[in-house]
């Protein structure tokens, strides 16, 4: 651990994921991009196997996946509170509805993780397949003093480790990740809604089975 300046906890800036100059601009749909902090914390409304697709957790939230953005950040955009919104880098994209929100900070915008993308979901513009998850745009980033190992709950597993892993969480685990809070994401105003119900998409969708 004192090898690594691990020895008291510090500040360390974010580590450049190089997900996102690669994507800004290349595909443009004519509304403004921005690149902002992509957080995935616990949600409110479902808890590990128990989705967010409930009908009684569906009557407290808005019936589908959301991310929210600040206020500064959604006018910039020219985003308005429940717009269809997509959120994309080089690992992939999703999409979401808009929650406008003077309690995230500018610069950044967060997915409350195991939101299923099963319910009231379009098309991505950018893969021109259905939605995505939070794990679509994050990707796994190991730690070396993750990896020191045999020590009861200091121990580790790739099936909750990485950059996904949601942060803040009551479970220690969550605490311990190298860069959950390191990636970034591009956000725009989606300009087309679809919803992938077309002949083409029939055709897909025969493929896939």
């Amino acid at each position: 651990m004192r090898d690594f300046g691990e020895s008291l906890l510090v500040y360390r800036p974010p580590i450049d994921t190089r997900s996102v100059k690669e994507v800004m601009g290349q595909k443009s749909n004519g509304n403004p991009e921005k690149a902002l902090n992509f957080l995935t914390p616990h949600q409110k409304w479902g808890i590990h196997s128990t989705y967010s697709d409930n009908l009684l957790m569906l009557t407290l939230g808005r019936g589908g996946p959301v991310v929210w953005l600040s206020e500064a950040d959604a006018k910039e955009l020219g985003i308005a509170d429940n717009d269809w919104i997509e959120v994309f880098n080089s690992n992939g994209a999703l999409t979401a509805r808009a929650v406008v929100s003077q309690r995230v900070p500018a610069g950044m915008t967060m997915m409350y993780h195991a939101q299923e993308r099963i319910v009231n979901l379009p098309g991505s513009e950018i893969t021109q397949q259905r939605g995505g998850i939070h794990n679509s745009v994050t990707r796994i980033t190991p730690k070396p003093t993750h990896m020191i190992g045999g020590y009861a709950h200091l121990a580790y597993g790739f099936n909750y480790y990485g950059t996904v892993g949601p942060s803040p969480s009551t479970r220690w685990s969550s605490y311990a990740l190298g860069s959950n809070r390191d990636e970034f994401v591009v956000v725009r105003k989606m300009k087309n809604i679809d919803w992938l119900d077309g002949e083409g998409n029939d055709q897909v969708q025969e493929s896939v089975k």
